[in-house]
């Protein structure tokens, strides 16, 4: 069953919190893993989990968010978690970062979500994305800096296949015939790069709105798909940190 937790972060006073520690979180996340995890990991090409960091501004605080997208990953991840120190060093920062309490913020059945969506007569016919950490796609050798709406949903797409539980979505070229199903009608962003290891990857970061106008089956499924980008993320490296997305759907 996905879910979503999410786990206060104190840095040490002058420091500021950057989207690019959740590289280095995801680094101290398959330190305490069990060894056969992080090496499944390591080797995966599409992993059942995205995490990323972001400032909360109602709270005032830091925050790290985490999505297991199946229940062995999320096993997995509270194995790891209860293994790490509460004051976790993070060497590349050279400094101590306090983890607070892990919250449960949301879950919910791949089944009962294609039910919600399949189901509902009042269908949403708006979407607005935050990309609250930098998101790319890679293509022809080079990483794509601005949303495409094909990409979109071919990556959400290849994680719902993956890991739903058997609830495949597999029509013929369906990434395209929902990028077509949906129309561009806002966006506020910019380039900004996410550092990996120290190199850095060209992304795209801010807000973008998108109206559902295809099908009523086309829409449901894009919905659907949406909804699940909070768990998912949008884009590459979603476990290291990027693309990490919060998602409204709107009449």
């Amino acid at each position: 069953m996905p879910q979503i937790i999410e786990i206060g972060l104190t840095l040490p006073e002058g420091q500021r919190l950057h989207q690019s520690m959740g590289s280095i979180l995801h680094g101290a996340l398959m330190e305490y893993a069990r060894p056969d995890f992080a090496e499944a990991m390591h080797m995966a090409g599409v992993r059942p989990f995205s995490q990323f960091v972001y400032f909360d501004k109602s709270s005032g605080r830091a925050v790290w968010r985490i999505a297991a997208l199946n229940d062995a990953a999320a096993e997995e991840i509270a194995y790891a978690l209860a293994k790490m120190p509460q004051n976790l060093s993070l060497k590349q920062k050279g400094y101590v970062v306090q983890l607070g309490k892990t919250q449960l913020i949301k879950q919910q059945n791949c089944g009962d979500m294609v039910q919600q969506f399949f189901t509902t007569q009042q269908l949403p016919r708006k979407a607005e994305i935050t990309f609250a950490t930098s998101a790319s796609f890679k293509a022809y050798g080079a990483y794509k800096i601005y949303p495409d709406n094909a990409y979109i949903f071919r990556s959400l797409l290849a994680r719902w296949n993956a890991f739903s539980g058997g609830i495949m979505l597999e029509e013929e070229k369906l990434e395209q015939h929902l990028a077509e199903a949906v129309k561009v009608i806002g966006y506020n962003l910019s380039l900004q790069q996410y550092s990996v290891g120290g190199a850095p990857i060209d992304a795209f970061k801010g807000h973008y709105s998108l109206l559902l106008r295809g099908t009523q089956a086309q829409n449901r499924i894009a919905a659907l798909l949406l909804s699940y980008a909070e768990y998912a993320g949008i884009g590459i490296k979603t476990a290291l940190g990027m693309g990490g997305v919060f998602v409204k759907l709107l009449p």
